[in-house]
Parts: C-alpha cells; structure tokens; sequence
C-alpha cells in the first residue's frame, strides 16, 4: 500500500487553502476596479484639492508643483475676465495668490503670483510665438500705492519676487517690451492683472 507522509498531506491542503484565498482577492479587486472608472482612482491619488484646474491654467499650476506649489490649492473656479467691458482672460484664485490666462500678450501666456516665506513671486510663461527683449513688471500694494515698475530680462517668460512689506495683497501686472533702432517700444500693453495674497 502507498503510504503519503503527513507533511505532505499538510503541505497539499495549505496550497489549495492559499489558492482559494488568492482566487478570493483576485475577485474583490476585479470587482473594485470595475466600480471605479480608471481616471478616478489616478485623480484621487494625484490631487489633493477639492478643485481641479484645467486647460492652460492646470497645466501650468501642474508645471509650478501643483498643490505643492507656492500658489497652493485652488480656492475657486475659472472665471472670465472683461477690462473696459471687452473680455481679456480667465482667473482662478488659489489659497496663497491667482492665476490668469491672458491671451491678448501671448496666446498660451500664463501669469501667476503667489506670496510665501517673506516675498511676493509673480510669474509669467510662455508669450510665444512673441519674444520680447525685455519685460517690464508693475505692482502695486499698500506699502507701494503708487506703484513700482521693474525692468526684468527678455525672452518668452519669467519669474521675479518683491520683499513683502505689508500684510496686503501685491497686484503684478507684465509687458513685454522691444527694442529697435528707434528705441523701446511696449506694443502689446499690460498683462490682466494677478494679485499674490
């Protein structure tokens, strides 16, 4: 008569045991993948705010660090921006500044402002197909009513800080500027404005 040892009787019983338990979790995962749309479990895990940005101002808030960014979550949706009654962009307001598309300077061009750690940032990407010499920054706060301007390097973008001076806001505004052979000229005016908190 053929005699199987113990062990091996365990060993069998422990295998099929643990194929059933694996079969058993294999079907509840089959099951909560299927409840959940694929982009639903990838959002969760990418994004921590309760507001979503898209279009050029989510890419570029995905590009600064998203809500690891200086600008923080959003505070509230895209809205339309009018100067003088005649449409000039979008804004979103986040927890530490804004974001606003303003295509009237550069159809993809992308300007934000936040304020952390003692400084105000203001931050402006890309005005192709324009490349400008240099740009020209304004802000104004309740340290600088008057405003200020700054000269700051040419190309299709860029970022510069101010010191915070006050417990305020600080509104940027930036132009790109040109120069010729008859001198500098700013033709294509003011970007919408974008307020660091």
């Amino acid at each position: 008569m053929d005699r199987v040892p113990l062990y091996q009787k365990v060993a069998a019983k422990m295998k099929i045991s643990l194929l059933r338990q694996a079969l058993s979790v294999s079907a509840v995962l089959a099951t909560l993948c299927t409840a959940l749309p694929a982009h639903a479990a990838q959002a969760a895990a990418t994004h921590a705010c309760a507001i979503k940005p898209y279009g050029l101002i989510g890419a570029r808030w995905n590009e600064l660090g998203g809500e690891k960014s200086g600008l923080g979550c959003p505070a509230a949706v895209e809205a339309d921006v009018y100067r003088d009654g005649v449409w000039a962009g979008r804004r979103q307001r986040f927890a530490r500044g804004q974001m606003v598309w303003s295509p009237g300077e550069g159809p993809k061009l992308v300007v934000s402002a936040w304020s952390i750690g003692g400084y105000a940032y203001v931050d402006w990407r890309s005005t192709l197909p324009r490349v400008y010499h240099r740009f020209l920054v304004r802000w104004t706060s309740a340290a600088d009513s008057g405003g200020v301007n700054r000269e700051v390097g040419g190309g299709d973008g860029g970022r510069m800080r101010v010191r915070v001076a006050t417990s305020g806001g600080y509104r940027f505004y930036v132009q790109g500027c040109d120069v010729g052979i008859s001198g500098s000229g700013c033709t294509h005016g003011w970007t919408v404005s974008v307020t660091a908190r």
